[in-house]
């Protein structure tokens, strides 16, 4: 049984059909993240949040395959008015304006979404950081007319506790990866400013940098076993990323250029960071090497201001200010490409210093669902479904394949798994028989904002055709149409085609009237008899 369960009926009535081997419920709760639409029929699938138009008909089905890191689960019978992804997300906190004009502690979701006030009084607080339990955050506040403090507070907002009080302004706090220290930034007599330490009792002051240059914004890295500080400092004209041990030692420079490099962070699991840079008159957000402090990566190349860069805990995004709209709001950047933004704030106040973590079960993405459902306003890829395959590991949604029908023909679909070839060390894609009086098409899911990969089968007659899936990813790799319209696909029939692992290789026989690669494209308009898939997953007509 996975975190998510595996099939969890939330509306009771609805008719899951027959389950095939993998199949339970969990009786979940309702998910607050689906919308009420009067009535419809819910089920939790895997991490997939997924309403059916109506019960009667409705089937979701497992579809399980030996050596598959990934679970295939057909729904179709009823029309599918919505299907989301679920995945443990961060939760974003941040200091705002929008309670009454001082900058307060905020927490919302990862896209915007469900904004909490964690603090509510005049003092104006900044620099909230999570510690890595995501239990408490450690931030900067300044009471009218006094210095500036180091804070923690519990992620409820109960336990709020002062680390430093001095005349001196201390700012932009970090926790250590076990949560017992906080890295921060003091400002001396002078206008000198150091790293400096502290534990989460108030205690164990120590100086780390002891330089007559600046040095600021410390990030500890997220790896206790690697208990390093990157930092900026202008010991070097103009400001440069150094890193350090947590004692002080091993002072290493980390980027060298002619702009000014500040307010690192660590990647969670990477050698990387991402900083704020100066270039052509803006601050803006770049990534780069944490070793050689090259392979730079330009992600907000805008011509407004970015500052305050962090990852989320699974590398995949990364969140930072803007004042691209005109006030400072939160942006959110996927940290591979296409590197697609999101708007995280559109309120009119200041929305600043983000900091991800504190893991929640969220909504990802919403692949099928009502224009404007998805994040940022955006349309999901399909506004209903009939029929379609949806691949989910443990932890995430992979893939879904919409199946197209004629409304006729929907009552004639079925969905089945093809006998496993001997086992053997080669790659073994999963193969499902999907049959009805006629397939039109298959859309595959290409990612958020792009337009889906399309399989056209209408010109083929196709009754019958069998899909290959990735063990990995749960994308299709291959579509072979079957020329024979009658296959006796029940339980305990022969399969169709022949399936043998050989010589690194998954080898298919079969009367295809067509094959498809994981493009769309129609390697064999002729037809062909035998076909193999290799380790890399590159189709093949052999005859």
């Amino acid at each position: 049984m996975t975190m998510f369960g595996r099939i969890a009926v939330v509306a009771a009535a609805v008719v899951l059909g027959a389950m095939l081997a993998g199949c339970g419920g969990s009786g979940a709760a309702g998910p607050p993240n689906l919308p009420d639409t009067g009535g419809e029929q819910s089920l939790e699938i895997g991490p997939l949040l997924v309403r059916a138009a109506s019960a009667p008909g409705f089937v979701a089905r497992d579809v399980p395959y030996p050596d598959a890191g990934v679970t295939l689960t057909a729904v179709y019978g009823s029309e599918i008015t919505y299907l989301a992804a679920q995945a443990l997300l961060d939760r974003i906190v941040f200091v705002s304006g929008r309670g009454g004009g001082v900058s307060n502690l905020w927490i919302c979701d990862l896209n915007g979404d469900n904004p909490v006030q964690l603090t509510g009084n005049t003092a104006s607080e900044s620099h909230p950081s999570w510690s890595r339990d995501g239990g408490a955050i450690t931030f900067e506040r300044q009471w009218p007319g006094q210095d500036v403090e180091i804070m923690t507070i519990n992620a409820d907002g109960s336990g709020v506790r002062a680390l430093t009080n001095n005349d001196l302004a201390d700012r932009h706090p970090s926790f250590s990866p076990e949560g017992r220290r906080i890295a921060f930034q003091r400002e001396y007599a002078g206008g000198n400013n150091e790293i400096c330490l502290v534990y989460t009792n108030g205690s164990g002051l120590l100086n780390l940098t002891l330089h007559a240059a600046w040095d600021g914004a410390p990030d500890w890295s997220p790896d206790a076993t690697d208990s390093t500080i990157l930092f900026a400092t202008d010991r070097d004209i103009p400001s440069e990323i150094y890193e350090m041990n947590d004692d002080g030692s091993g002072l290493t420079r980390i980027t060298d250029n002619s702009a000014s490099d500040s307010a690192p962070d660590y990647h969670p699991y990477l050698p990387r960071y991402a900083a704020e840079r100066w270039l052509h008159g803006n601050w803006e957000i770049i990534a780069g090497d944490v070793v050689t402090g090259g392979d730079t990566d330009n992600y907000s190349a805008s011509p407004g201001q970015q500052h305050a860069p962090c990852w989320s805990s699974d590398g995949r995004f990364i969140a930072y200010q803007s004042d691209v709209g005109g006030d400072w709001e939160l942006a959110l950047q996927e940290a591979d490409l296409p590197m697609d933004k999101f708007a995280l704030t559109r309120n009119g106040v200041r929305d600043a210093h983000p900091d991800l973590g504190s893991p929640t079960m969220q909504t990802e993405r919403v692949i099928i669902g009502p224009a404007g459902s998805d994040w940022g306003g955006a349309d999901p890829i399909w506004s209903s479904c009939y029929a379609g395959v949806a691949a989910w590991d443990e932890t995430s949604y992979l893939n879904f394949v919409r199946i197209g029908l004629r409304p006729a023909d929907l009552g004639s679909l079925s969905v089945s798994p093809l006998t496993h070839p001997a086992q053997g060390p080669s790659f073994s894609p999963a193969a499902l028989l999907v049959e009805a009086d006629e397939i039109v098409n298959l859309r595959e899911d290409a990612g958020r904002g792009r337009e889906p990969t399309v399989w056209d089968l209408d010109a083929l007659n196709c009754t019958a055709a069998v899909l290959y899936f990735g063990n990995l990813d749960g994308k299709l790799v291959a579509v072979m149409p079957l020329r024979d319209t009658a296959y006796p696909s029940a339980a305990g029939a022969r399969d169709p085609v022949a399936r043998r692992l050989e010589a690194g290789a998954l080898v298919t026989e079969g009367p295809f009237s067509a094959v498809f690669d994981a493009q769309g494209h129609n390697l064999a308009p002729n037809g062909a008899a035998t076909v193999a898939i290799d380790d890399s997953a590159t189709v093949s007509v052999l005859r």
